[in-house]
């Protein structure tokens, strides 16, 4: 009967040694996909050249990213601007002509899009490292998990193989 019980056991730790191996498995392809990801945004931005780049299962978090960066980037464009075009005003003493005032407005206005997108970059690279961060500590969770398991089941099929040893008869031929 002990037997039975030890093979019970053994396949119950089999079951969930694979089940921790798929986690490990899945937490590593995603690790490894994040990192593709991060590495994009760390270029100081994602592009929709870039989308076509990155992971399948990244692509919604990109896109979202993307959309989050833009708006953010504007909304920060359009609170900045007046401030910092009146300051130009101020500086220049009001002469200049047309044509060299609607350059300096866009010039203005791209170098205030591209500080919002950097700090949007910024925001997004922060949430990274948090999500590796969870992640590593989950794929070490997992690791000793495992290692627990490998462990219980060696011993396992050692006493198992002990009770089989214990229980067959031992016949000796009497003289």
């Amino acid at each position: 009967m002990g037997v039975l019980m030890f093979n019970a056991r053994i396949h119950d730790l089999i079951r969930q040694k694979h089940e921790f191996e798929y986690k490990l498995t899945k937490l590593t392809k995603k690790t490894r996909e994040m990192a593709q990801y991060s590495s994009l945004v760390a270029n100081g931005g994602v592009t929709i050249g870039d989308l076509l780049k990155v992971p399948g299962t990244m692509m919604g978090r990109s896109m979202n990213y993307l959309a989050y960066a833009h708006n953010s980037s504007l909304q920060y464009m359009q609170q900045n601007a007046p401030m910092m075009q009146q300051m130009y005003m101020q500086q220049m003493g009001g002469q200049q002509n047309p044509q060299q005032q609607m350059y300096m407005n866009n010039y203005i206005m791209r170098s205030l899009y591209t500080q919002g997108r950097d700090m949007a970059a910024q925001v997004e690279t922060r949430n990274l490292k948090e999500e590796e961060a969870r992640m590593a500590a989950e794929k070490e969770q997992i690791e000793t998990a495992l290692q627990a398991i490998n462990a219980e089941l060696q011993s396992t099929r050692e006493a198992r193989n002990q009770d089989a040893k214990d229980f067959k008869p031992n016949y000796t031929a009497q003289a």
